[in-house]
């Protein structure tokens, strides 16, 4: 499909067979869509026909003495539908036992410093390898995060590096053709990498075969758009394939250059399976090589690990001598330890972080199974598509948004500045509170709720223009939206999550208060005829509850209660639209896209289940800042209805 709005255009034919081995990177109890995988595989065949994965674990091993490998320790090859290539124990592992011990500088990681630091541009004429150092040492510019730009600089590189070794590799082993192989680092990186690289299932394939075909990068323009529709799923969807759309159209002229005998949908094919490699396979450095410690890199034989975000057995920590030269040469060991008893025949399962279901399906193509429970996550709009400066005036049914009492709220221009006055507002609330508590802010965090749980976030969700528009500006917009997580469960759990339920809302009520209060003093502003700024200290006052003028608690679980009820809707609504679109589409390869409507399903579930738990009507007294408020006389009470 194509990437970055088009872009890219070419795509190779999509064969019926599916039978390349997928990447197991899935729990043991693989969600439907990926345990629908033809069961025969074909992966590459290195040395005689052994397994690649199997292979590179064998001469990562002979070519690594300082490693350990415990005794009740093997690789499983199995088949996609069966959990795919893992690690397990064949016999008792018992807690606290070191699985693996891997000496980092011996195994062959693949680190975008150390192939950058080997390449010297005035001996060596490669002109990917000049582009990515080039890139490796700019500093990203005119972005809003830059933290977050730097990491998906660096992220970027890696999959160059991986990509431009991959082709070389894969023109140094067909050399008898008509593909010239240049001599200099990337050819001797290729040939020092090789079993690694084998190993992934990157080189383009005659038949065009998907490697990853849940991951976003293979889906159609249409099965994103029509699939995700209405979940933030889509949002990072879009966000990410437009991010590698760019890079690929600054990559082009150097990537031709070196490999322009394979042609331009081999080239795009390693491209975006390096990318889809980089994004489900690498690891944060720890080690401190790249860049301070932030750079990313491919370890062979950990990456077998596969994940469990409910139940992992297994955690891994890197161990690195108080050494500049030893850190700089890369030298130091990862560690996988067993958190508890292991059984035989278990697999060694690790949590790759916890992230939102949308994120993990962004970077990993596939949503974890619902065993039991575990901690989600969904969106909620912070305003109204349209705000209505005169609420309690009836408008005419010809009214557009272009009247000057309405105002379009999904035009970053009207919420961009509110959403900043929010923000503060959250942050002036909390220290109040912390004075109010005597410089110690309580702390009423229920178990293990993650981190980025415990402080207001706020994302930009894609939606179609409103109704009523003007014509000339009915273009599709974002709509700001405050992330809510809670812990979700499986209908055979049992677990009472009502508390964390609670303590979803109560984290994210003082941005409702301060939302509520900006949308008052618009309309105030509107009634009068002024054109004062927006008071941030007023909005301060309403998140902290420390106002009076208004009742801001009512407002903001009223303006809390809407924007459920407004995303259950567009999801319930859009999820049935992608089922008749699903039923009517005959274009693409059927298995394929069937397991791409089965991992969408399970985006926009989760974000259901989330908005569900949550819901205020069905929680006992929630406790704010200062205030009990009893939510089930606030809501309407046919939300359940009308989520069903």
């Amino acid at each position: 499909g194509t990437v970055g709005g088009g872009l890219l255009s070419s795509s190779p034919s999509r064969s019926k067979d599916t039978t390349r081995e997928m990447r197991g990177v899935f729990v043991v109890a693989l969600p439907y869509y990926l345990a629908a995988r033809v069961e025969s595989f074909n992966g590459v065949k290195s040395n005689a026909g052994v397994h690649p994965h199997k292979f590179v674990w064998q001469r990562t091993l002979e070519n690594s003495p300082n490693s350990f490998v415990h005794p009740s320790v093997d690789l499983a090859i199995r088949p996609p539908s069966n959990g795919g290539t893992g690690i397990v124990a064949k016999d008792v592992l018992t807690e606290g036992s070191v699985a693996l011990s891997l000496s980092l500088h011996e195994i062959g990681m693949i680190d975008a410093r150390s192939i950058l630091d080997g390449f010297d541009a005035g001996e060596d004429d490669d002109a990917v390898l000049s582009m990515l150092s080039d890139m490796w040492k700019n500093e990203v510019k005119h972005a809003k995060d830059k933290e977050v730009s730097e990491d998906g600089k660096r992220l970027a590189v890696l999959a160059g590096c991986l990509a431009h070794l991959q082709l070389t590799r894969f023109k140094d082993k067909t050399a008898w053709t008509s593909n010239e192989v240049n001599e200099g680092h990337a050819l001797r990186e290729s040939r020092r990498l090789g079993p690694f690289l084998d190993a992934m299932p990157l080189l383009p394939t005659p038949d065009g075969t998907n490697p990853m075909p849940t991951h976003y990068l293979y889906w159609s323009d249409d099965e994103i758009q029509m699939l995700l529709a209405g979940t933030f799923g889509l949002t990072r969807a879009r966000e990410n394939r437009a991010g590698i759309g760019l890079v690929l159209r600054q990559w082009s002229p150097s990537f031709l250059k070196e490999h322009s005998t394979l042609g331009q949908t081999a080239i795009l094919n390693s491209v975006f399976s390096s990318f889809a490699s980089v994004m489900s396979r690498s690891f944060g450095d720890d080690v401190g090589r790249d860049l301070d410690g932030k750079g990313r890199m491919l370890v062979p034989v950990v990456d077998m690990l596969n994940h469990d975000t409910e139940d992992p057995n297994v955690h891994w920590t890197w161990h690195v001598k108080d050494d500049e030269d030893e850190i700089s040469q890369g030298k130091g060991d990862i560690l996988v330890t067993a958190l508890r008893d292991i059984k035989a025949g278990e697999e060694l399962l690790k949590c790759y972080g916890w992230r939102p279901s949308w994120d993990i399906a962004s970077s990993y193509g596939f949503v974890p199974a619902l065993n039991n429970e575990r901690w989600d996550c969904a969106v909620i709009p912070l305003f109204p598509p349209i705000l209505d400066l005169e609420p309690d005036e009836i408008s005419p049914p010809t009214s557009a948004c272009k009247d000057e009492t309405r105002v379009d709220m999904l035009l970053e221009s009207n919420y961009g500045p509110l959403v900043k006055g929010v923000l503060a507002a959250v942050n002036a609330a909390s220290e109040i509170r912390a004075r109010q508590d005597g410089g110690n802010e309580e702390v009423a965090h229920v178990g293990e709720r993650p981190d980025q749980l415990r402080r207001v976030e706020v994302v930009s969700l894609f939606r179609p223009a409103p109704a009523n528009v003007d014509i000339d500006f009915a273009f599709p917009r974002r709509q700001p939206c405050v992330v809510i997580g809670t812990k979700i469960q499986s209908e055979s759990c049992k677990s009472d999550n009502s508390l964390h339920h609670k303590e979803a809302i109560d984290a994210v009520i003082p941005a409702f208060k301060a939302a509520a209060s900006a949308m008052e003093q618009l309309r105030r502003n509107h009634r009068e005829g002024n054109t004062e700024p927006i008071s941030a200290a007023q909005m301060a006052k309403a998140a902290a509850s420390l106002d009076t003028s208004k009742d801001w608690d009512t407002l903001g679980i009223e303006l809390l209660e809407a924007g459920i009820r407004d995303r259950i809707d567009t999801l319930v609504q859009e999820g049935r639209a992608a089922n008749a679109w699903l039923a009517t589409s005959v274009a693409g390869n059927s298995k394929e896209r069937e397991m791409r409507a089965g991992m969408a399903q399970d985006v926009r579930s989760s974000e259901l289940a989330v908005l569900r738990a949550v819901h205020p009507s069905a929680q006992s007294p929630i406790r704010n800042a200062n205030t009990l408020l009893v939510c089930g006389q606030l809501f309407c009470s046919n939300l359940y209805h009308f989520s069903e």
